[in-house]
């Protein structure tokens, strides 16, 4: 990753930002979602160019003691495969380290399974059921 990329923790993002992203990686806008979720996470993570445009993100649902979700994990397909998501990963794993949280997981369609186990994650079996069944946002 070239020097003029900036990793920042709690970056001043906007919902639009994120929206902006999604979109950008194919996934669904979430109009005004981001603007409300920003302030109840425990902490995000995000790579910016030299010009403040965002290039990728994580948000993080934790409870700042045991454990912590990464969530939401994106990276402009411009810069996918350049190391920037794993970068990103791996500094937000660290930074929750330091808070002292213990276990940190994440859910993941089966494709992304090796770009995980490459940041370090032991692969379980889990479950999830989505409840969002507006697809239109």
């Amino acid at each position: 990753m070239e020097n003029k990329h900036t990793f920042l923790r709690n970056a001043m993002l906007n919902g639009k930002q994120i929206e902006d992203l999604r979109v950008s990686v194919g996934w669904d806008r979430m109009d005004g979602y981001y603007d409300r979720i920003l302030p109840r996470s425990y902490t995000h993570f995000s790579v910016h160019d030299g010009s403040s445009i965002l290039l990728a993100f994580v948000n993080v649902i934790s409870d700042g003691i045991a454990d912590a979700f990464l969530v939401d994990l994106m990276v402009h397909p411009d810069y996918q495969g350049s190391g920037i998501g794993k970068m990103l990963v791996s500094q937000a794993i660290e930074a929750l380290r330091q808070d002292g949280i213990r276990t940190i997981e994440v859910i993941f369609e089966p494709r992304l399974e090796p770009f995980y186990r490459a940041c370090g994650f032991i692969i379980m079996q889990s479950g999830i059921l989505d409840t969002w069944d507006n697809k239109d946002n």
